[in-house]
């Protein structure tokens, strides 16, 4: 058995190599759209959201979804080998944008009316007030913010690093994805992935450690209102039970002009 540790290969940021060939196999897609879609079509309806960016788009299947309800969606990764699968899924490239969230946003069509953070991506965002800026810029005034992503704090007090264990079959053969939580200090962890299969495949990834209450208060500090953190993606307001948890906010409104 050949042990191939992809963390530590020199390269950007994002989801590249084996790792983004087997990403699509990791994710049950089927259940995770089922759970997710329909929550996040009723946010955008309730804002009247019609123009929809997906940062860490990944292989662009919420894009997909948005596409196939009428909305004008678009994506944006910081891996061209994730927009890549997007694009020929989708069959729709000018869609699809490179950004590393932290720098400035390129040109993508802005303003648009939601921003969409899901999957985990935003606690790999080092540049953290940045980032926030730039979705000021990306988003229309008091449009819509919906970030979904894991805030692990809880499992520091859990004393509980391990993930559940995940089997896949793919090409005829079983993969066990292994997923668990090294704490470096009270900020940041390492999220590692582990795929066991004829070759191991280690990934490991820096991310910020969040727990509700920092998380509001980092958007709450940038200037959005109605900022709310939740168990649901369709709901705001519901008091979170487990590490999955959803920011409900809206963008700041454009200052008066006198």
């Amino acid at each position: 058995m050949r042990t191939e540790d992809v963390s530590r290969t020199p390269e950007p940021e994002g989801i590249r190599g084996p790792m983004a060939d087997l990403y699509d196999v990791f994710v049950d897609w089927e259940g995770r759209l089922g759970r997710e879609v329909p929550g996040i079509l009723k946010r955008l309806r309730e804002v009247g959201a019609r123009r929809v960016l997906d940062a860490g788009c990944g292989t662009g299947r919420h894009v997909a979804a948005l596409l196939r309800e009428g909305f004008d969606a678009h994506g944006a990764d910081v891996s061209e080998e994730m927009l890549a699968q997007a694009r020929a899924l989708t069959g729709a490239p000018d869609r699809f944008h490179p950004w590393r969230m932290g720098d400035p946003p390129p040109p993508m069509g802005a303003p648009f009316d939601a921003f969409l953070c899901l999957g985990n991506a935003w606690p790999q965002v080092e540049e953290v007030e940045a980032t926030l800026a730039a979705v000021r810029q990306l988003v229309r005034p008091g449009g819509l913010v919906l970030v979904g992503l894991k805030a692990v704090e809880i499992r520091r007090t859990a004393r509980d690093p391990y993930l559940p264990l995940l089997k896949r079959v793919h090409e005829g053969k079983t993969l066990w994805f292994v997923r668990f939580v090294e704490f470096e200090d009270a900020d940041f962890c390492r999220l590692h992935m582990v795929v066991a299969g004829d070759t191991v495949l280690h990934r490991s990834t820096r991310m910020r450690v969040y727990g509700p209450g920092t998380l509001s208060g980092t958007f709450e500090r940038a200037g959005f209102r109605d900022v709310s953190v939740s168990a649901r993606i369709g709901e705001p307001g519901v008091v979170p039970t487990t590490e999955d948890v959803f920011v409900h906010a809206r963008a700041p409104e454009a200052p008066s002009r006198s």
